[in-house]
């Protein structure tokens, strides 16, 4: 049953290896810009502009730029600037109008071509992004961190071969970048839905996770990874150690504090798994799948009605409800409840649920159903819902 939970709710697993790779990897190299332009001879007032701009003083730059631009109006180091500063201050759609000009008079611009790239990335416009990477990675072919970035922005468009191809070239210019081998095992089983990647492929993403630890035994998100890849290899106790210790490297990353819950589970320690679960509804509260386990963890419980508070809220976040239909059923049937037990057994046939004939297979084992085994209202019911209309 485990496993059609996982089918059903890790389509997302890839959301979970992300927050903080957008913040990080995206702008490992930001541009030492101060010599794009060093072949132009430079102006006071463009001078100034720089070190305004080095003190991080955007607004009072883009003024100090207007004044310069008012007698040189197609300079393209006073227009690569002021679009710069625009960027900084994340007035994106201002800096977008300036990078285009600036790009229409000077095509080979290549700080221009990262930046709209970089920019694109914040907005999460991953495909829009991917041209402006391609122009600079014609124009640099051996910038690491620029093919870590685009490799990164392949992943999040869901184009993962290219972005092991990125990564794989990150490896080729440094052998001992920790980052790409990372990057290399998450998009490796990100490349299909985890909870049915083959074992072939989840044993190949351990052992890129394996060299990014050897490298750097405290990467916190390599020991994540690996110990969600091992949960799904059913190494448990493995599993444990590595997001044991990515929640101490980072209590904030709410996925390990997630899949510790779920380790939690599969060692039968409900009471300890609540706690992570909470921890990471605490640091990200908008997740369905948070909700529906800590549910099912106080199901095991017998704490019948917060279980059903939390599945209710589960499905408040997600259109996929066939699943928690049928888990607020067993509550019910667990209080021996069975009008509304058949209430939410024909919801959750509504939804699709008994389209897995699987689930009548369960029906008969569960030990909430079980003491109606015999019961010839309950036995009418399940034959109605397997072979009747909904």
């Amino acid at each position: 049953m485990n496993k059609i939970l996982q089918v059903a709710k890790l389509n997302k697993a890839k959301s979970y290896l992300s927050k903080a790779w957008i913040i990080g990897l995206f702008f490992c190299f930001f541009l030492v810009s101060n010599n794009i332009f060093a072949r132009k001879k430079t102006d006071p007032v463009l001078e100034f502009a720089k070190e305004q701009i080095a003190q991080k003083f955007y607004q009072p730059a883009i003024s100090t730029i207007n004044s310069y631009l008012e007698s040189h109006k197609n300079d393209t180091v006073a227009l690569y600037w002021k679009a710069f500063c625009f960027y900084k201050l994340k007035n994106f759609q201002a800096a977008n109008e300036n990078y285009t000009l600036l790009l229409k008079l000077h095509p080979k611009c290549y700080a221009a071509y990262v930046d709209m790239g970089n920019m694109l990335v914040l907005d999460k416009k991953f495909d829009d992004a991917l041209p402006y990477y391609n122009k600079a990675v014609k124009m640099n072919d051996s910038d690491i961190n620029l093919f870590n970035s685009r490799g990164m922005c392949y992943y999040y468009a869901d184009k993962f071969e290219l972005a092991i191809k990125d990564f794989r070239r990150v490896i080729k210019l440094d052998p001992n970048n920790y980052i790409a081998y990372n990057n290399i095992g998450s998009a490796t089983y990100n490349n299909q839905n985890i909870a049915e990647a083959s074992i072939v492929d989840l044993k190949l993403a351990e052992a890129q996770f394996n060299k990014s630890l050897e490298l750097k035994p405290d990467f916190e998100l390599a020991n994540r990874n690996r110990g969600i890849v091992r949960y799904h290899l059913d190494k448990i106790d493995e599993a444990y150690n590595d997001l044991l210790y990515a929640t101490q490297l980072d209590p904030k990353d709410e996925s390990a504090q997630y899949y510790l819950g779920k380790v939690l589970v599969k060692q039968k320690n409900y009471t300890i798994a609540i706690q992570f679960f909470d921890n990471a509804i605490n640091i990200t509260n908008y997740k369905s799948e948070y909700y529906l386990d800590r549910g099912l963890c106080k199901l095991e419980l017998e704490n019948f009605k917060s279980a059903r508070s939390d599945i209710y809220k589960s499905m408040q976040l997600t259109n996929e409800r066939a699943y928690a239909y049928y888990q607020i059923a067993r509550t019910y049937a667990a209080e021996g409840e069975k009008n509304n037990t058949f209430t939410y057994l024909r919801e959750a046939k509504k939804a699709g649920l008994f389209n897995d004939n699987r689930y009548f297979g369960y029906i008969a084992k569960d030990k909430y159903f079980v003491g109606w085994a015999k019961d010839e209202e309950f036995k009418d019911f399940i034959y109605t819902l397997k072979f009747g209309k909904n």
